[in-house]
């Protein structure tokens, strides 16, 4: 007679920066945890997708924000970047500082110094006789510069540490996507290529949201383009973030400092938010983006508003490649229960990966007992907003 299947406490269905760092945290909580998801695929061209934005060789990351709960994010996750690498064996971070154009400087500044932050204003004589970045005389934004431990991650090599980790700890992988989750007596069968049972569900399956439980949440998805050019030597050149630039197809830019991709190009990633934005209705509408690799038309905005910013700079090749991007209302990950024994951890807007770890640390106390517990941030500011 076959042996009973596994019951775990917690299936983590999604292998991205949110659920391997809730994984890591569950099993070092003592939880037996199944980990699911596919890995990166292979060739967006020819693939069926689950897709996500962790793809990537470079995220910025720092603790001054003008959101006083974005800034504590990332002040709990940057302070266990250190442990993370350490016990991994795999390294992620390196502080490469920030410089921000902001009009809301002495709220990000207010909120980097409360909780650690290196964060100071600077001139824009400084900016551009120092990293060599030039601001325009009539942008109305204030300049200011965070160092370390700002700076950039590895998205792809934070997931790798925090599975690792989830792995020692006796989580147990599941290298397939889910396609179907059904209750039973004793909890939830998902179906993931095999059938795995389990007590409770968290869903960190980002642009996916939690249709696979039948709830549909209020989100954005963004489709973007990502921009990569490969610089000559030159100057050290920060990560960097401008909320107002001058382009009429542009409502935002930001740049992760230069780092090697894995064709063995350098590259400076390029990204923001195009304007008109493009919204995927659907997930065929996400398949359909990163089978085509993103928007030829995005490109030139972006470079365009690059060149003039970066005077000094040589660019040798320009490539792009396609992105998802999940919003919230308020622009704050969805941190909670959608249904009896299910909750969700997904909707970073954009701001998710240097902060993933500790939103993953939230949401495994959400499906742990006694639940959360959280001294500072409360619950209520992450409710899932489900659509009628």
């Amino acid at each position: 007679m076959p042996a009973a299947p596994v019951q775990f406490d917690v299936a983590v269905i999604g292998r991205g920066l949110i659920g391997a760092a809730a994984a890591r945290h569950l099993v070092e909580a003592g939880h037996r945890v199944a980990l699911v998801g596919s890995g990166e695929l292979a060739d967006y061209a020819a693939s069926n997708g689950p897709f996500s934005s962790h793809y990537d060789q470079g995220r910025i990351t720092c603790i001054g924000s003008p959101n006083s709960i974005w800034s504590e994010l990332a002040a709990r996750s940057i302070d266990r970047y250190g442990d993370i690498a350490a016990r991994s064996g795999i390294s992620f971070h390196e502080p490469r500082g920030m410089a921000h154009v902001s009009s809301h400087t002495q709220a990000a500044l207010d909120n980097a110094a409360a909780r650690g932050g290196n964060a100071r204003r600077v001139e824009r004589d400084w900016l551009r006789a120092t990293p060599g970045i030039a601001i325009r005389p009539d942008h109305p934004g204030h300049v200011f510069y965070e160092g370390p431990p700002a700076g950039v991650i590895n998205p792809r090599r934070l997931v790798a540490a925090q599975t690792a980790l989830a792995l020692a700890g006796g989580a147990t992988l599941v290298d397939s996507p889910a396609s179907a989750i059904s209750r039973h007596t004793n909890g939830f069968h998902v179906a993931c290529g095999s059938t795995i049972n389990a007590d409770k569900i968290l869903l960190a399956t980002g642009a996916y949201g939690a249709e696979l439980v039948g709830v549909k949440l209020v989100v954005q998805r963004r489709l973007r383009t990502i921009v990569l050019a490969e610089l000559g030597p030159g100057r050290k050149i920060p990560a960097f973030v401008d909320d107002s630039p001058e382009h009429p197809e542009l409502d935002e830019i930001y740049w992760v400092p230069p780092v090697p991709f894995p064709d063995g190009r350098t590259m400076l990633k390029i990204g923001g938010n195009s304007l008109p934005m493009i919204i995927a209705e659907s997930d065929a509408d996400i398949l359909a983006w990163f089978r085509a690799g993103g928007s030829e038309r995005e490109v030139a905005p972006f470079q365009q508003t690059i060149r003039p910013l970066l005077p000094d700079a040589k660019t040798t090749s320009w490539a792009h490649k396609p992105c998802v991007v999940t919003y919230t209302d308020a622009e704050l990950p969805y941190l909670g229960f959608v249904d009896a024994g299910v909750a969700v951890a997904l909707g970073a807007s954009g701001s998710g990966a240097k902060s993933s770890d500790e939103i993953g640390r939230l949401a495994a106390t959400l499906v742990s007992d006694p639940g959360w517990n959280d001294p500072v941030l409360e619950l209520g500011s992450f409710a899932p907003q489900m659509a009628l």
